[in-house]
């Protein structure tokens, strides 16, 4: 039994009904279902019947709900205890993304619509296993990453084996990151041959596999090659050094170095940008108000001749 489990059962006496319990919870009635037979099967005992007006809680059931209200109440007890500055109408979440700085942005608009409220966010970047992970382990309720063509239907099918959807937003033409004073910035689009001798700048380091890699591109057939670990040393490297990225294109107006441009990159595929969450999980006004400005920030980020 679990305390997750316990709110279940108590929010269904809330409600006499499974259906209405799982949408004030942002979960799924299966999820409830599933979470009330579990608790039957470890206790021996039968919690609800099931009537034409809905649930009704039976004699061991009544019980149960009892000691749940009293659970619960004693651990709010332990939580207040410990953390007495924190409001009750705290807005709080965590969202987990690939190195994209319209992802950012849409946090910083969300911050300044909710100016007038508390709250408490978690911004995590990572590479796109790292994401995953992140939405997996529920870490974070969502996951901002891309799919291509080189990753897409693995990616497809670790979704499905660990109940997560994929929600796509924009589907944008592969570019190459570069500074204004690179050699290369006077075409109109650069091809891979073209760069094979310029440092090509990376997340990629440690995935687990090639599949999962955030850029389509063979690094066998690369002779300068660095890896780094966040958006700033890119951007510092990229804005100082003939190096390279390929990604997105998006140039986000105070996000992205002003020195840094985007090139369409000749014959690549598309990338497809969206967000992950689990199945079971239900997305709150909140979330539903970042998914908007991510999607506005995405678009207006996006190069120009889309």
């Amino acid at each position: 039994m679990t305390l997750q489990q316990f709110k279940y059962i108590v929010e269904i006496s809330k409600h006499n009904s499974i259906s209405k319990a799982a949408s004030a919870l942002y979960v799924t009635q299966p999820s409830i279902s599933k979470a009330v037979q579990e608790i039957e099967s470890d206790l021996g005992i039968t919690i609800l019947d099931r009537t034409n007006k809905g649930v009704v809680f039976t004699k061991e059931g009544t019980e149960l709900l009892f000691y749940a209200k009293m659970i619960l109440e004693q651990t709010e007890s332990v939580a207040y205890h410990f953390n007495k500055h924190k409001a009750a109408d705290l807005i709080k979440f965590s969202i987990s993304s690939q190195h994209y700085s319209f992802a950012i942005e849409a946090v910083a608009n969300l911050m300044h619509y909710f100016a007038e409220q508390k709250y408490e966010l978690t911004i995590r970047e990572g590479k796109a296993t790292e994401v995953i992970d992140d939405v997996c382990a529920s870490r974070s309720i969502l996951g901002i990453l891309s799919l291509t063509d080189l990753n897409k239907g693995l990616f497809e099918r670790y979704f499905i084996s660990n109940s997560l959807e994929f929600t796509p937003l924009a589907s944008l033409k592969q570019h190459v990151f570069l500074r204004k004073e690179h050699p290369l910035t006077n075409f109109k689009s650069i091809t891979l041959e073209q760069l094979q001798h310029y440092p090509y700048l990376t997340y990629q380091q440690d995935d687990v596999l090639l599949h999962f890699a955030e850029e389509s591109i063979n690094i066998d057939n690369t002779t300068k090659l660095v890896y780094v670990k966040d958006r700033g040393t890119m951007d510092n490297l990229l804005s100082n050094t003939d190096g390279y990225n390929l990604g997105t294109g998006c140039i986000v107006e105070n996000y992205t170095n002003s020195n840094i441009i985007s090139i369409p990159l000749e014959g690549s595929d598309q990338i497809q940008v969206g967000f992950v969450k689990r199945k079971d999980v239900f997305l709150s006004e909140e979330l539903l108000l970042y998914i908007d400005f991510l999607t506005a920030a995405l678009l207006k980020s996006a190069p120009k001749e889309l």
